[in-house]
């Protein structure tokens, strides 16, 4: 897989995750209420799930290769 097309997933995979993590997190911790913090917990998370992504992603792509390899063409 190129570079360039890794890191677009990195952005997009990371973006999705924090999005919805800081906002059910949120609504566990805080009720209806955490629609006011959501914005600022988003924003603090995307860059950590981003950069901690660009470490997990490898380790993840070989497992999932090991445990289902891909069908050979």
């Amino acid at each position: 897989m190129r570079k360039t097309t890794q890191l677009a997933l990195g952005v997009f995979i990371s973006f999705f995750m924090a999005l919805i993590m800081s906002g059910i997190m949120g609504f566990i911790n805080a009720g209806p209420a955490f629609v006011a913090h959501w914005p600022i917990s988003f924003i603090t998370a995307w860059p950590i799930a981003f950069v901690v992504s660009q470490f997990v992603n490898p380790l993840a792509f070989k497992l999932a290769f090991m445990v289902a390899p891909p069908r050979r063409a």
